[in-house]
């Protein structure tokens, strides 16, 4: 039977973001520290952004990069929570710039891009092989996981792509897709 061709979720863009400077000013407000002697650290989050978002491709080291940008802001957040950088994001469906100085709306676009990386790699798999069905079925469900993440934990979308609705209806094109995989054998 013929492959189906596959539907891949678009992926947002970035511009730079300055963590350095909001970082140096909560060390030396807050902890009264010489913000100098983080300077090493600073610069190590800063890469390990431009690396999440502007370097990586579509394939499984982006979905690793991504991974841990996700993991180094869950920590930000809970040492340093209140922090305010701008996050400007291009919504992956209209291109309209939406800056916002919220955490959680960097997690989301983040997860979002975790999300579309999966799809991406699952559209990518060569599902005529055992093996390439089982891992573009396992990627469309991981997508389709991490978007239904972003519909439980993040309330108040500011942009299209991380609306409610739109959400919602791919996570239905993720799982049918998923699910269509099985149908070709």
């Amino acid at each position: 039977m013929a492959q189906s061709p596959t539907i891949a979720i678009p992926k947002k863009s970035t511009e730079e973001v300055d963590w350095t400077g909001p970082i140096r000013a909560i060390i030396k407000a807050s902890y009264g520290e010489n913000p100098d002697n983080y300077a090493t650290e600073c610069a190590a989050l800063q890469r390990c952004r431009q690396d999440a978002v502007r370097g990586a491709g579509s394939d499984l080291t982006a979905a690793s990069l991504l991974t841990k940008y996700f993991g180094q802001l869950e920590l930000l957040e809970l040492r340093f929570p209140e922090i305010r950088v701008s996050f400007p994001w291009r919504d992956a469906f209209t291109a309209k710039l939406t800056t916002q100085t919220s955490m959680a709306f960097e997690k989301a676009s983040i997860i979002y891009q975790i999300a579309a990386t999966h799809s991406i790699i699952a559209s990518a798999q060569n599902r005529s092989d055992p093996e390439g069905l089982k891992r573009a079925y396992y990627y469309f469900r991981t997508c389709a996981g991490m978007l239904t993440y972003i519909n439980d934990n993040f309330l108040h979308a500011p942009s299209t792509d991380l609306s409610r609705e739109v959400v919602k209806f791919l996570v239905g094109i993720t799982m049918a897709q998923g699910n269509e995989t099985f149908y070709e054998t």
